[in-house]
């Protein structure tokens, strides 16, 4: 089959063969007879219209064009690239039409040869060469689309996730106590920061039919959606017990401890749980307190000094048996306990516990326990980015 000057030459590869025709083709007869040697279906189109013609019918992978005739020109080829523009381009260009191929390649060709070969398996070579390229630029933009639409489904699935996350914030809020809270001449006041939208932190305080105070906070292991429910059944719990205190029979700290161990071990949850609860005896005289392993212990500040608590227990929902402790301390007129979650540990820059536990003593002791001193101490303001919940927690007698 003859090639006519100015004729466009449409590829479409039909084998995968790498054999090499070495003899020295010149002309455009070469040209086609060198194609096919190397694998390809040549199809030959006489001008513009017939080669528009054929790419509705079918895509080729390769377009090879002839700029030898002065009828090709760069709209030419901008009005093929527009009909076929993942199909790759390539032209044919001798030293009298050498002057074409610059336009041509602004228009979108992807690359050319010079006619005569110096080589035959030049022409293989290029024409391979660019249909690897498109092939993998077109996979590559494939695998784009599919990360797009994958991170379009997970954005959606962030913003519904984010938007239960919310709703569920705004309950654990619901189920907060005011703050302050004022009984009689004790104030209790609280500062919750979860690390996530939800938090693992809980705190609590009210009154028993007896005219006890009692209070407590807690940290679900975990945080997030996770520790979040479980605050929501301690929370349940507590409220059963506030309910059915006088059938229950339970009025120690450690009892308190144990029945609320015995609960969670029925629920048969993943997370444990640390817990420091205190009882305010109705004259706000003494204090009877439990601890299930809740850490940093807490502080008492007073007019006679400023220290720690008892530490000691397991965390709930761990054993059956913990064998809670219950202790009794009497109270000063004036005085403030304050607690924390773990979580404040993880913002402070004192290095080992021993020291990070001496300095909340000083802070406390400078605040005078005041939550929004301590939180501007510890710089809770200014941390963008919290790695666990953090609790402040105050109980405060004046007068």
């Amino acid at each position: 089959m003859s090639v006519k000057s100015g004729e466009l030459l449409l590829l479409r590869q039909v084998a995968d063969t790498h054999d090499s025709v070495h003899e020295d083709h010149e002309d455009h007869e070469g040209v086609v007879a060198l194609l096919k040697a190397n694998g390809f279906d040549v199809i030959l189109a006489a001008d513009e219209e017939a080669c528009l013609a054929r790419l509705r019918v079918q895509r080729p992978e390769v377009m090879l064009v002839c700029l030898t005739d002065s009828a090709i020109t760069a709209d030419t080829l901008a009005n093929l690239r527009k009909a076929a523009p993942r199909v790759p381009l390539l032209l044919l260009a001798d030293a009298a039409s050498v002057s074409k191929v610059v336009p041509c390649l602004e228009q979108g060709a992807d690359d050319y040869l010079m006619l005569p070969f110096g080589d035959p398996a030049i022409l293989n070579y290029v024409v391979r060469d660019n249909i690897k390229r498109k092939r993998e630029l077109k996979r590559r933009k494939l695998n784009e689309k599919m990360l797009a639409r994958t991170n379009k489904t997970l954005l959606e699935s962030l913003q519904v996730l984010e938007q239960d996350q919310q709703a569920g914030f705004r309950v654990q809020q619901g189920m907060m106590p005011d703050t302050p809270l004022v009984f009689d001449n004790l104030t209790f006041a609280h500062l919750i920061v979860p690390s996530l939208i939800l938090s693992g932190d809980a705190i609590d305080y009210f009154e028993l039919p007896d005219q006890r105070l009692l209070f407590y906070i807690a940290d679900v292991s975990g945080h997030g959606a996770a520790g979040a429910i479980v605050t929501v059944v301690l929370k349940g719990l507590f409220q059963q017990l506030l309910s059915e205190y006088e059938n229950l029979g339970i009025t120690a700290a450690n009892e308190i401890l144990e029945w609320l161990n015995h609960e969670l071990l029925a629920v048969r949850l993943e997370q444990h749980v640390t817990l420091f609860l205190g009882l305010v005896s109705e004259d706000r005289k003494t204090l009877e307190y439990g601890n299930a392993a809740h850490f940093p212990g807490t502080i008492i500040h007073s007019e006679e000094g400023t220290e720690y608590l008892e530490l000691g227990g397991l965390p709930l929902g761990i054993a059956p048996r913990p064998g809670y402790v219950c202790c009794q301390r009497t109270l000063p007129d004036n005085f403030t306990l304050v607690m924390f979650s773990d979580g404040v540990f993880e913002i402070m820059p004192q290095e080992g516990l021993q020291a990070k536990e001496k300095h909340l003593v000083s802070l406390v002791n400078y605040t005078r326990g005041e939550v929004d001193s301590i939180a501007e101490k510890l710089g809770l303001n200014s941390v963008a980015d919290i790695p666990d919940d953090i609790a402040i927690f105050t109980v405060t007698k004046t007068g």
